[in-house]
């Protein structure tokens, strides 16, 4: 199912509730699962971090060229600085390649890159990254003292594997 920044309410085109919880969390607890089980320990928190950088300065760029602007100023604006961001994408694809993100991440950045359809959903897209930069820090750091306890070993006293302990853990949902 494709990611879907918006929905349908009332007649009228609404920010989806759950963005930046739910859905942001899923993807996030998707990425940081990638990296602890990758042997090339695809989507480094500091590979993540990068493409971030690059979505808040091409928001902050847009905003610049956009504040005072009418409507119709704006969509040229928009229109003209797409290309810019959807170069993401090769971006993306070459890290794939050079195994620093996963299949999962390279989707990610498909999915939400074709959610820009508006000057609006720049900054949709900007927070959106955000909330899973915030939500893989917490699963990477639980996921980092699972590790440390578990060691891959089946021989602690909870038993079982790395994978029960990962749905344990992360599948509760807690917040620290």
């Amino acid at each position: 199912m494709a990611l879907e920044f918006f929905e349908e309410k009332d007649g009228k085109k609404a920010l989806k509730q759950d963005l930046f919880t739910s859905i942001a969390e899923t993807k996030a607890k998707s990425l940081a699962i990638n990296y602890y089980e990758s042997k090339e320990k695809r989507n480094n928190p500091t590979q993540i971090r990068r493409f971030f950088d690059e979505i808040v300065t091409f928001t902050n760029r847009c905003e610049m060229l956009m504040k005072n602007t009418d409507a119709d100023k704006k969509a040229l604006v928009f229109q003209q600085q797409l290309p810019l961001i959807k170069m993401l994408i090769p971006k993306v694809r070459y890290a794939w390649a050079r195994e620093l993100v996963s299949e999962d991440f390279v989707s990610l950045m498909l999915d939400s890159t074709n959610n820009l359809k508006e000057p609006e959903d720049i900054k949709v897209f900007s927070s959106f990254f955000e909330a899973i930069i915030g939500h893989f820090k917490y699963y990477i750091t639980v996921l980092k003292e699972e590790y440390k306890n578990k060691n891959y070993s089946n021989s602690s006293a909870r038993g079982g594997s790395f994978t029960n302990v990962r749905n344990d853990k992360i599948g509760n949902n807690r917040g620290r």
